[in-house]
């Protein structure tokens, strides 16, 4: 071994000795081989699972190989000592007098450090995954079988949220490391003059990573613990949307303060200087800030719930797809989708068509001709209501005897059923069939009548007779 030491020679300006040559070459090997049997053998297992997608075997393979090339290449510059600065410059001057200037160094142990870095947040990232989806596979079969297509994409959002976050501490390592992290883009002075605070690379990197943070925590939460309890004990849809939604303003509200106190500003100076800013604003958007209050209100009171069909004041009926912070979403017959502010809802009349065992009645007025059979009238009501599919039969249909009109007998067919959002197709197949019965009975179906009496004309003046001439 001493004697391949002592063969050295150049390589691009570095001395390399053989011992050295061959302890790399070695070291690859060992690499290959290792990499080999992880692909073959050891993730053969996992490559073959039902819960491991096309997706997860690509990049598991691929982060091994990012993961053996980092170490070989790490190998070779330690084992060569390579060591030189590429840059060290400084790049700000210092925001005080006596304060050190920030500078920027990049060596090649800089590089190193950087690819162990991200070495540790692929693997990281992989296994956490990893456990995220097997745990949650487990746990969904002892349940309720295999999860849905809905479950299995807000359990690959909650996944994708995982890598930023681990990239973003990764790169605030190797920003601390460079130096680069106390470079400043803004700062600002107190009445005296000194310095009073200043936003820095670093600053920004936190709070990315607090977002990052808060996004993964929202995502794992309301994807994966909360699926779980909203399966076994059967809450409603309407009901995981109200709790997933408050959960959401919450937690990002918690961020949002987080961030900005990362960023390097005091809470309590800001929420003081902008009192009489606020105030000013909640004038001006006096009717923005009641939707907002309005949208919690219902999201506690769940008057109105994701799912339920609704009538607004204009005779507008469509379903509720969503309930937002300041409007709600409204698919309506036309699937045409509309938004509407959460103070309509609360604040005016709406009619909640799906509130009570999800059955109305619904009435159809029909009016007959004077001298009709009465009893036939409502035997064709009753019997073109029961034919027809979207009434129900229990409660049966009935007709009511209206009163004795100014043209007609009015009557009134009353029938139940669940197809809210068409009701009116149902009532306008109902007109049809009305009309082709009324016809094969011989029952009439009058227009407006009204007698007009004539008392007479005046008395017309009877025209001058014409004057004799004299003679």
């Amino acid at each position: 071994m001493e004697k391949l030491k002592e063969i050295s020679f150049n390589l691009g300006g570095f001395p390399v000795n053989l011992y050295e040559i061959v302890l790399i070459v070695l070291t690859g090997l060992a690499l290959y081989v290792v990499g080999f049997l992880l692909n073959q053998k050891l993730f053969s297992w996992y490559y073959d699972r039902e819960t491991t997608s096309d997706q997860n075997r690509t990049r598991t393979k691929r982060v091994v190989r990012y993961v053996l090339l980092s170490l070989f290449i790490i190998a070779v510059l330690r084992t060569l000592e390579i060591d030189f600065t590429f840059f060290d410059e400084n790049i700000q001057r210092s925001l005080t007098e006596d304060g050190p200037p920030v500078s920027l160094t990049i060596r090649i142990s800089t590089i190193v450090k950087i690819l162990i870095a991200f070495v540790i947040a692929n693997v990281l990232d992989l296994l956490l995954e990893e456990l995220i989806v097997q745990s949650y596979y487990a746990r969904a079969s002892r349940e309720t079988g295999k999860p849905s297509n809905t479950e299995e994409e807000d359990v690959a959002s909650s996944i994708t949220s995982l890598r930023p976050l681990l990239y973003t501490l990764a790169i605030i390592f190797i920003a601390v490391d460079t130096g680069i992290a106390e470079y400043s883009f803004f700062n600002w002075n107190d009445s005296q003059g000194n310095l009073a605070g200043k936003i820095t690379v670093l600053h920004v990197l936190r709070a990315i990573a607090i977002f990052y943070a808060f996004r993964l925590f929202l995502k794992v939460l309301t994807g994966y613990f909360l699926r779980s309890y909203y399966t076994r004990t059967k809450i409603d849809v309407g009901s995981q949307f109200a709790i997933n939604r408050l959960l959401t303003y919450l937690i990002y509200l918690i961020g949002v303060l987080l961030i900005v106190q990362a960023m390097g500003f005091d809470l309590l100076v800001i929420w003081t200087g902008a009192a009489a800013l606020l105030v000013g604003i909640g004038i001006g958007l006096q009717q923005t800030f009641n939707d907002l209050i309005c949208g919690v209100i219902i999201l506690f009171e769940r008057s109105v719930k994701v799912g339920d069909v609704v009538e607004l004041t204009g005779h507008q009926v469509g379903t509720v797809r969503k309930v937002g912070a300041r409007t709600s979403v409204l698919e309506t017959r036309d699937d045409i989708i509309i938004f509407v502010p959460n103070s309509k809802l609360i604040g005016e009349n709406v009619t909640n068509w799906s509130q009570v065992s999800r059955i109305a009645r619904f009435h159809v007025p029909v009016g007959v001709a004077y001298g009709s059979d009465t009893k036939l009238v409502q035997e064709t009501l009753l019997k073109v209501a029961k034919d027809h599919r979207s009434v129900l039969s229990s409660p049966a249909p009935s007709v009511r005897f209206l009163q004795f009109g100014d043209s007609s007998l009015d009557f009134d067919l009353l029938f139940y059923s669940r197809d809210f959002l068409r009701i009116e197709d149902v009532k306008s197949d109902i007109r049809f069939k009305i009309d082709e019965a009324f016809r094969a009975g011989k029952i009439e179906v009058p227009f407006p009548q009204r007698d007009l009496w004539i008392k007479g004309f005046p008395k017309a003046t009877a025209p001058a007779a014409p004057a004799k001439e004299e003679e």
